[in-house]
């Protein structure tokens, strides 16, 4: 899968974003708006550095495909994605290792959402619950 990035002003592609070797289901400024992050059915989640026009990482975050990645809102100084193998994984900032791995869905994870003041992790999965996270 590829995608691309237009210019509004022209609306011309200036860059395309190919690595990806299945559909992308989620994607996610950071807050400084210099990197994306896609999150696929590879099983892959991939961070473009659109000031390079490259892709900087390729994590194989998951056992199952990516429905949700979703950087913290305030300094992005970590990344959450979520999972079809029913976890999520939150990834800390700047080699993006995996710091946190949280299960208690018993279906997959379709959904999910950092609180504004990022102290809370809500997530929705196919076994008909949501759930809401906290640091303790």
């Amino acid at each position: 899968a590829f995608g691309r990035v237009w210019d509004l002003r022209t609306g011309r592609c200036i860059m395309f974003l190919d690595g990806h070797l299945k559909s992308v289901l989620s994607l996610c400024f950071s807050p400084n708006g210099y990197v994306l992050a896609t999150g696929s059915e590879d099983n892959t989640i991939k961070l473009w550095d659109l000031r390079q026009r490259k892709c900087e990482y390729t994590i194989p975050a998951h056992h199952n495909l990516v429905s949700r990645v979703i950087f913290e809102k305030s300094a992005g100084e970590y990344l959450v994605t979520a999972s079809y193998d029913n976890t999520v994984k939150i990834w800390s900032n700047p080699e993006w290792t995996p710091i946190h791995s949280l299960s208690g869905h018993d279906g997959k994870i379709m959904g999910a959402d950092i609180s504004p003041n990022g102290k809370y992790l809500a997530t929705s999965s196919f076994d008909r619950t949501f759930k809401l996270w906290t640091p303790e």
